[in-house]
């Protein structure tokens, strides 16, 4: 069964940390590019030290949101097991299981709902600035992109407005499992069509709620081996704090 812990630990106790584990014969695996390779199953441990955010050219501009979030200057430690049973007292800021899930309601190809979704003020006023600039992006880059991802009849204007939509049902949901008195929100489009899923599986974005659930996007696929288009349970120990609620619409901020 695929199961992975994910902690934020600030850099003084990291290393303290690092050294306890290798007392135990534990070591850590170092992510130098793409920071979601510590997800893939064939690595028990590892971590992504705090500059690896902004070395990846391929995912430079998505992962600005490390840079302005809660955890920036933060090393992520990932693991197979939790930390507890190595003896450190610590709780995960994600647990990540595969699971069996299909949503019921899905925007499906109606751009005009996801234009309106990553048009949102909620999503606009939490979005970091670096990551909606796609104008310095090469149209070349841009062209191969959707070809290597078989994508076709679009073009990539179009399919970022897809990848902001899918954020922005993380930030105030329109798409989301009921869950007793709280909610979670889910992927809202296959692999190819998702962007930088590590901001939910790593709580930058999402983090308002104790379940999400997500798709892995083609990055994590390639570097981590994660599963194409199926969905993980990401459980958080964050509960959602509800500011407001309309009608069957929840809204955070």
């Amino acid at each position: 069964m695929y199961i992975k812990f994910t902690y934020w630990i600030k850099d003084k106790s990291f290393k303290k940390i690092q050294k306890k584990l290798e007392e135990k014969n534990i070591s850590l695996r170092e992510a130098k590019k793409a920071i979601c390779v510590p997800l893939s199953a064939k690595i028990p441990y590892g971590f992504v030290a705090p500059a690896a955010w902004s070395k990846f050219d391929l995912c430079r501009r998505q992962l600005s949101w490390y840079g302005a979030s809660k955890f920036a200057g933060q090393t992520l430690l990932v693991s197979e097991k939790p930390l507890s049973e190595a003896g450190l007292d610590l709780k995960p800021e994600t647990i990540i299981k595969k699971v069996k899930f299909k949503p019921q309601v899905l925007p499906g190809k109606d751009h005009e709902k996801l234009e309106k979704m990553s048009e949102s003020k909620t999503f606009q006023s939490a979005c970091i600035p670096a990551f909606l600039d796609i104008s310095t992006m090469d149209k070349d880059l841009q062209a191969r992109w959707l070809k290597v991802m078989g994508i076709r009849g679009t073009t990539y204007d179009k399919l970022f407005v897809e990848q902001c939509a899918n954020h922005a049902n993380f930030i105030a949901p329109e798409y989301y499992l009921k869950t007793g008195d709280d909610i979670a929100p889910y992927s809202i489009g296959k692999t190819n069509k998702v962007c930088s899923a590590c901001l939910q599986f790593f709580n930058i974005i999402g983090s308002d709620f104790k379940n999400k659930y997500v798709v892995p996007c083609p990055g994590a696929a390639l570097f981590a081996g994660m599963s194409v288009n199926k969905y993980y349970h990401v459980q958080s120990e964050q509960k959602a704090d509800k500011k407001r609620q309309k009608g069957d619409r929840f809204i955070f901020s």
